[in-house]
């Protein structure tokens, strides 16, 4: 896993942005793997994460935006890769409520144009799904549409990830926003023939469905929960994401 720096702003877009189904899916782990495998490859990369909510102080450490500046092994300011942190689990719009605070989209929009100067890529991970509220005017699509950021979906490999999925692409594909990949995560262990069936349903429909690339589902890992940093590490290896990693050079070759 040599480095080797690359000219990667003829090699791949300015940025992307890691949206998901649902919250819990997986986004946070898909986009830390991309970046590792990335920067592993020598590609200057940066990260942000506009808006966290849930985060207190025992937990800040292993905060999405930790481990994603973790992951670029950035020294970018966190004021920049995570302008908003809010410890209630809520909606950033009823956690902001509660602290008495106000998201404002302009500081979240200056701390992105910062860090796409700095960096060759970008990768913006979003919070919760598309129609999640950040103001009483903006919510996660409108956020997105407004940085101008092809996207990758996150979703379940299992049951009810059809209907989840076919519902955010369809949503981005209203608003003509691209989409780099629908990559599938196996949230549980799959072991039994119901439980193998359902995946493979869900699979097979989605690579005819989507219209989009369909990458997974991505091998489940238990290790991750109690050793995230190592988890994150052998998936940033795994085929699926050396693939995705593929379609997001690929996007950007197009479009240069």
């Amino acid at each position: 896993m040599r480095q080797t720096k690359v000219k990667s702003r003829q090699s791949s877009p300015r940025g992307v942005f890691i949206t998901a189904t649902d919250t819990g899916v997986g986004k946070t782990l898909v986009a830390a793997a991309l970046v590792a495998h990335l920067r592993q490859r020598g590609i200057d990369i940066g990260v942000m994460k506009p808006v966290e909510t849930g985060i207190t102080r025992a937990t800040k450490a292993q905060s999405d935006g930790v481990r994603l500046q973790q992951a670029a092994g950035s020294n970018d300011l966190m004021a920049e890769v995570c302008p908003y942190v809010f410890r209630l689990p809520l909606a950033p719009l009823s956690a902001a409520r509660e602290e008495g605070q106000t998201i404002r989209i302009a500081t979240i929009l200056q701390a992105f144009r910062t860090l796409r100067r700095k960096h060759d890529l970008l990768v913006v991970e979003g919070a919760g799904g598309l129609h999640v509220p950040i103001t009483e005017t903006v919510d996660g699509l409108s956020l997105l549409e407004r940085m101008g950021l092809p996207v990758i979906v996150v979703g379940s490999s299992g049951l009810g990830g059809i209907n989840h999925a076919l519902l955010t692409l369809a949503a981005l594909r209203q608003r003509k926003i691209p989409v780099v990949a629908l990559v599938l995560n196996r949230l549980k262990p799959v072991r039994r023939a119901r439980e193998r069936a359902q995946e493979e349903s869900t699979v097979t429909l989605l690579r005819r469905l989507a219209k989009v690339p369909v990458v997974g589902p991505l091998p489940y890992s238990a290790s991750v929960t109690k050793h995230w940093q190592d988890g994150m590490i052998q998936l940033a290896w795994a085929a699926e994401i050396m693939t995705l990693a593929k379609l997001v050079s690929a996007y950007g070759k197009e479009k240069s």
